[in-house]
């Protein structure tokens, strides 16, 4: 059985349509969505970065050089702030139970996937 090795590129464009859905479900419900409106102003602010962040991986744009790790950075935090805050304040509009909720779960997933990363190279020295 062969072991698919993730692929960021893949992960970041999935994420980028998963975003620009979102974007457009609120843009056409928006009468029904309370704060549409920053809804929309942080999804959108995030589509560029997304863009840019998933450019940086696909081109090997990035270098060693201390300004490239700067540049990638601020445009990952940027995505990822951005399209996380649109998408909790979207949550938080229906069900501010389930924003919490999924607050709680972020930080126990990364947890659980790491140690279950952790324990999977513990477990194989040798190769």
């Amino acid at each position: 059985m062969a072991i698919l090795e993730p692929d960021l590129r893949s992960a970041i464009f999935g994420y980028l349509v998963f975003v620009t859905a979102l974007l457009m479900t609120v843009i056409v419900s928006s009468g029904s969505i309370a704060r549409s409106t920053f809804i929309v102003s942080v999804l959108a602010v995030s589509l560029p970065a997304l863009i840019a962040w998933l450019y940086i991986e696909s081109s090997g744009w990035m270098g060693p050089e201390p300004m490239c790790r700067i540049v990638r950075g601020v445009v990952v935090a940027i995505a990822l702030t951005c399209s996380l805050v649109g998408f909790l304040a979207t949550i938080w509009s229906f069900s501010r139970l389930g924003a919490f909720l999924v607050l709680v779960q972020i930080p126990l997933w990364y947890l659980a996937i790491s140690a279950v990363a952790y324990i999977r190279d513990e477990a194989e020295p040798g190769t």
